[in-house]
């Protein structure tokens, strides 16, 4: 936490001291929601690390590159370091104390409750809608690539498949604790496989880094733990995708532009294909550190921050709100709103700020929840933005957060949770969704939960004893 700090006091830097120092501050204050959380006792922890997982992501996106002294990362924008991240780094660090404020303030207001006990559902229920919430949500993901989806419904289908990755989390849950048939793990495997390698089609990997997250938080709520396997595991994961992020370009290129691959399997080994090749030329480290780099390099997110500050609004004037009109489309369905506007967002701020070309129509340029804030209003905007969705964190981890919940309410809450993080997107994007997800998680909690006395017929677990009881907590203060 304090060493970023000390290294912008003693680097040589183009940026000034005051700017790095800036940036070890804000480090420090992203990082220390986690270093309270694994300071706490399982009684009053909360099972999900929210706060400490948006804070380390902020901190990597906003304070650690100043702090270090790096600067001009992005591919497509070019910086003077001697004055135009002065503001952005400030801007961030007040962004930061607001968001803290927020939830601090929402934490004050909004009374604390105890965990309340969800009842003791069967294995063979839990089971039974793992495998149909998987199934479904592989089958209408793998789908969806290739059969023409009406807008009026393809929102809806994109919630059904996270509720396979729900479906996944409760299968995985039980693997864990060994409680499935060799048959039904066969099938959960099968199905996080698949889930993992459609992520890995679609062209971008972030699909499939957050559905890895959904499965390793699934793990930590069945286990209790972290087994050393397991992060053996994720480390070879993460490399792997960082190393096919390094031959994402060339596979959209042959992929989308040129159209190969006509099915799935065709386009995983065109995939694979070009991760090989890159390896049998420039070995694995090489590969790996380009893929490093590449993600570095679309990332940058201070970079666009700084850009945006110190173009607007003498260059360009401020957007006024209107990024955040989407929302109110994001409360309603489309199939009850047909005429909805369609959110294009993503082409809209790069074509304003000429970050992508006049002629490029299917790039999405990604637009940080904090640089709209400013394109919109200015710093006034930032606090006032980064309070809010300080506030919604506090709000969400009240509901589906609580520290001695059922490790199915927390299930819910990592699926409800994961979009939150997305801060490198803009605000309608990670928080339009919450409203309608929320009820239908809520939908689909009480069907698997059931009227007492309901049951299914059982798979044949190779434990033949039920969930673990129920933690309750007095309170989460």
């Amino acid at each position: 936490m304090v060493t970023p700090l000390i290294v912008s006091m003693v680097v040589e830097s183009p940026l000034p001291l005051s700017t790095r120092m800036q940036g070890g501050i804000c480090w420090l204050l992203c990082l220390f929601p986690g270093w309270m959380y694994l300071g706490q006792g399982p009684a009053i922890r909360r099972p999900i690390p929210l706060i400490p997982l948006i804070g380390l992501l902020y901190g990597l996106y906003y304070a650690l590159p100043p702090a270090l002294g790096t600067y001009n990362q992005h591919y497509r924008i070019i910086l003077n370091p001697t004055r135009d991240y002065d503001d952005a780094v400030f801007a961030a660090l007040l962004g930061w104390l607001a968001l803290g404020a927020g939830y601090v303030l929402a934490k004050l207001v909004i009374p604390a409750k105890a965990a309340v006990a969800f009842g003791e559902v069967s294995i063979a229920r839990r089971q039974f809608f793992g495998l149909v919430l998987m199934i479904t949500g592989l089958v209408l993901e793998a789908g969806r690539r290739f059969a023409p989806i009406p807008s009026e419904i393809a929102g809806v289908l994109i919630f059904v498949t996270s509720l396979g990755w729900f479906g996944s989390g409760l299968l995985i849950t039980l693997a864990v604790q060994r409680k499935l048939s060799i048959p039904v793990l066969l099938i959960t495997y099968t199905g996080a496989l698949g889930f993992f390698l459609l992520a890995i089609e679609s062209g971008t990997l972030s699909g499939a880094a957050w559905y890895g997250i959904v499965i390793v938080a699934s793990g930590l709520i069945g286990h209790g733990a972290l087994k050393t396997s397991w992060l053996v595991g994720i480390v070879l994961t993460a490399l792997l995708v960082f190393s096919l992020r390094g031959v994402t370009q060339e596979y959209r290129k042959r992929v989308w532009e040129q159209g190969e691959g006509a099915t799935i399997t065709a386009r995983l080994k065109i995939r694979f294909k070009l991760l090989k090749e890159r390896v049998d030329n420039v070995g694995v480290a090489e590969t790996i550190s380009a893929g490093f780099e590449t993600t570095s390099e679309r990332s940058a997110n201070l970079d666009v921050f700084a850009d945006v500050i110190r173009r607007t609004p003498v260059e360009i004037p401020y957007w006024d709100g209107e990024t955040y009109l989407s929302l109110v489309g994001s409360f309603v369905p489309r199939f009850l709103w047909p005429d909805k506007p369609s959110k294009e967002l993503g082409q809209g701020f790069g074509h304003r700020y000429e970050y992508l070309d006049s002629h490029d129509q299917g790039t999405s340029f990604n637009f940080p929840i904090l640089v709209e804030a400013y394109a919109n209003f200015g710093m006034g905007g930032v606090v006032l933005v980064m309070w809010i969705c300080g506030a919604i964190y506090m709000i969400v981890e009240r509901a589906v957060n609580i520290p001695g919940q059922s490790d199915l309410l927390s299930l819910a809450g990592v699926v409800l949770i994961i979009p939150l993080t997305n801060i490198e997107s803009d605000f309608s994007l990670g928080f339009g969704g919450l409203v309608m997800n929320s009820i239908a998680l809520g939908i689909v909690l009480r069907a698997i939960r059931g009227k007492p006395g309901d049951e299914l017929t059982p798979l044949r677990p190779r434990s033949p004893s039920l969930i673990h009881p129920v933690r309750i907590a007095p309170s989460d203060r």
